[in-house]
């Protein structure tokens, strides 16, 4: 059975870091080449790269917190 599990990780996951990018590049406030989604286990999603300012990093979380399985956010960008 977990082996099972294990296989649907990684398809949600993609799914998940699909869903954000897609949402963060919608939005005219953010440049998708600037940032990277990594999906971790169990929904973590960690924010790499940099944005305008801080407003910016906020509103990156929240749209990453808008997707359902997401259980977690780490915001690691930088206000360049």
């Amino acid at each position: 059975m977990s082996t099972h599990e294990h296989k649907e990780h990684p398809a949600d996951a993609e799914e998940i870091s699909d869903d954000v990018e897609h949402v963060l590049g919608r939005s005219w406030f953010f440049d998708p080449q600037n940032i990277k989604v990594v999906v971790e286990r169990g929904g973590r999603v960690r924010l790499v790269g940099f944005v305008r300012s801080e407003r910016e990093r906020r509103m990156a979380a929240a749209a990453a917190w808008s997707h359902e399985g997401v259980t977690e956010v780490v915001n690691e960008l930088t206000v360049a």
